[in-house]
């Protein structure tokens, strides 16, 4: 009645579902990575700067492979945060755009938690979330200094009387 050729497809199908579950996804921008993957960074002055955070966190996570409970354990997640802080930390004080949407980036974190809640493993919001530098005083905002606001006013002011003045004299 059934053939042992599909008995033997169907356990194929399932055990390559039970082995699934052994990889480690993280996806960012609907892009798929491994956590190998989003610690490639392209040469870039942000990536010489932490290049220390950089090789401890590529360490820790090649030596866990695609194992989900070490990849989220505490240590390993403290590394990545700490390499995507000093990424972060780089790109304000240089005030230079990411190289690649990778560094600095609270997107990878927050994927990389996703990642860990599907392998069951919660991560608390401070584990993925990056510090601002303690140095930072906020946005920059151009203010007008005062003489350009008095050369302003007074030019506004000209062309608002001067156009009051002719279209009072029109007859």
């Amino acid at each position: 009645m059934f053939s042992p050729l599909v008995l033997f497809a169907f356990l194929g199908v399932l055990a390559g579902r039970v082995m699934a579950f052994d990889t480690f996804n993280i996806t960012v921008n609907s892009v798929n990575m491994t956590a190998l993957d989003i610690l490639s960074i392209p040469d870039s002055p942000v990536k010489t700067a932490c290049s220390a955070n950089l090789t401890d966190t590529t360490n820790l996570v090649t030596a866990c492979g695609q194992d989900p409970n070490c990849l989220c354990n505490a240590a390993t997640v403290a590394s990545l945060q700490n390499t995507e802080t000093c990424m972060f930390h780089n790109l304000i004080a240089t005030n230079k755009p990411a190289p690649d949407f990778r560094a600095g980036s609270n997107d990878v974190l927050e994927a990389y938690a996703t990642a860990c809640l599907q392998n069951n493993v919660v991560l608390a919001a401070n584990q993925t979330a990056l510090v601002l530098p303690s140095n930072w005083n906020g946005l920059f905002v151009a203010v007008l200094p005062l003489g350009g606001v008095v050369v302003a006013v007074g030019a506004g002011a000209f062309l608002g009387f001067s156009a009051l003045y002719i279209l009072s004299n029109l007859e």
